[in-house]
């Protein structure tokens, strides 16, 4: 419902930031190396020195990322040797890299017929089917092979993405803590772990954030454990903590105590519903539905009687909001994405007794990834926000700037590491045109898997003149992890 929720929706239309590895077999931590199949007769099959330059000619193409090319090569190269499974992998994986996935799955199964217990061919079988979609059949060639190959991490990321429809990189911090201190979704921080141990663990997730800014500041602190999944279902229990200091006023407290189920009910699928009490006295409610078939994302949240949780003085105030946020992102080309998203919500004052105001946004973005790796993106967007208070007497409570129109123009880059470490950095330029102020946005962020058992994560924010606070603010969050 605020800015960070609208830079949430950029971020939703970022491709994914773990994206597949450009050399499956070159990552693989069982032992195999570029250009090599794993282990089977058939991949024995003898070349002369003419094949073997062939065969580094095409892997040569595709770390330089020219595909047509290496498709030419490599289709000529897989009809002189249809049963090396080398040949047959460096084919498929080209047809995959092309997005030609009918053609890649049926080389690659081609290769499964000769060898089906090739760990390395079903992987690439398993990341055709993630693609086209087919989470369910992907995770099953995945758990199957797990068993078999339980320190592979090719296997791990890849089972992971079919647990999470458009990437796991949506169920864990995106480097701008906007996504929790600005109202969307006052359950606690979404932290997922970012690594599939977590698919089977408990998880159980520590976030603290403060927000400074002129006249005031809110500290948020949060405890949150999740079940394992089950059938696509599991349980979450958690307690929010806030507390709002006001400039020269004192300061206030209030909580979130809650509990509530996921259910992934298909591969494109998903419901959350939490429940619980608030320090107001009043039960609060959050549903989230997100829909993700491929090309496009549909989410929607709502919240009944949640702590307003964004200002100092809306938690001394005993501040409480409901609304709904319906947001939806088009995936026009593997780069480029457009979105819009539009949110009402209602707030009140002590204790439900005095209304505040009303909001109305809508917002419209567009994203294009001008690199892979790292991976960079220019958002560019439009946003008209009002603020309908009550009385000019009752706005003046809460430093809320309750009228805007601005353009936003930002770079982000990330970059991801293959020992799980995510770097993230993000420098935007927005221009309020109503109230007539120019400002800018950086931020920097951190999460690293320490072990397979915990992670930790950061970020830190500042803005010289903010879109939702009166003057600047500086914004800190950190968390940790762990998986049992």
């Amino acid at each position: 419902m605020r800015f960070g929720n609208r830079i949430k929706i950029l971020f939703l239309g970022l491709a994914f930031l773990f994206s597949l590895p450009d050399l499956t077999w070159a990552q693989e931590q069982d032992g195999v190396s570029a250009g090599q199949v794993t282990g089977s007769p058939a991949d024995s099959v003898k070349k002369n020195d003419k094949d073997a330059v062939e065969q580094k000619e095409i892997e040569k193409l595709i770390r330089k990322k020219q595909y047509p090319r290496a498709y030419k090569i490599a289709r000529q190269f897989e009809q002189k040797h249809p049963t090396d499974l080398n040949a047959i992998y460096l084919l498929a994986y080209i047809e995959k890299k092309v997005h030609f996935l009918r053609k890649a799955l049926k080389t690659v199964q081609k290769g499964l017929k000769i060898d089906p217990q090739n760990v390395d061919l079903a992987i690439l079988e398993a990341e055709i089917l993630i693609e086209q979609g087919r989470m369910e059949n992907a995770r099953a060639i995945l758990n199957h092979f797990k068993q078999s190959h339980p320190k592979n991490k090719i296997i791990r990321q890849d089972l992971l993405k079919t647990y999470f429809p458009n990437g796991y990189q949506n169920n864990i911090p995106v480097m701008d803590q906007h996504l929790y201190s600005l109202g969307l979704i006052q359950t606690p921080f979404e932290a997922n772990a970012s690594l599939l141990s977590a698919l089977p663990s408990w998880n159980l997730n520590f976030s603290a954030l403060g927000i400074n800014y002129t006249g005031g500041a809110v500290f948020l602190g949060d405890v949150q454990v999740e079940s394992p999944m089950a059938s696509g279902l599991r349980f979450i229990a958690g307690r929010t903590e806030y507390l709002g200091f006001v400039s020269g006023q004192g300061n206030g407290t209030n909580s979130w105590t809650y509990a509530g189920l996921d259910d992934r009910i298909d591969d494109h699928t998903d419901i959350q519903v939490d429940a619980g009490d608030t320090s107001l006295a009043r039960a609060g409610l959050y549903g989230h539905f997100f829909y993700n078939p491929g090309f496009l994302t549909l989410d929607i949240q709502g919240v009944d009687n949640m702590i307003w949780g964004d200002f100092g003085q809306a938690v001394q105030m005993n501040g409480s909001e409901s609304g709904v946020n319906v947001s939806a992102s088009l995936q026009l080309t593997k780069r480029l994405s457009l979105g819009a998203n539009y949110w009402y919500y209602d707030y009140l004052l002590q204790n439900g007794t005095l209304p505040y105001g009303s909001l109305h946004n809508t917002f419209g973005y567009m994203d294009y990834q001008l690199t892979e790796d790292p991976e960079l993106d220019i958002l560019a967007g439009y946003d008209d926000w009002t603020v309908m208070a009550d009385s000019p007497a009752v706005a003046a409570l809460v430093p809320e700037i309750m009228r805007q129109q601005y353009v936003l123009l930002a770079l982000n880059m990330t970059k991801q590491y293959e020992n799980g470490l995510m770097l993230n950095g993000q420098f935007g330029g927005y221009d309020d045109f109503y109230n007539r102020i120019a400002s800018f946005e950086g931020s920097l962020g951190i999460r690293y898997p320490v072990s397979l058992h915990w992670s930790f994560y950061g970020n830190a924010v500042y803005f010289n003149e903010s879109t939702v606070y009166s003057g600047p603010s500086e914004e800190l969050m950190i968390g940790i992890n762990f998986l049992f």
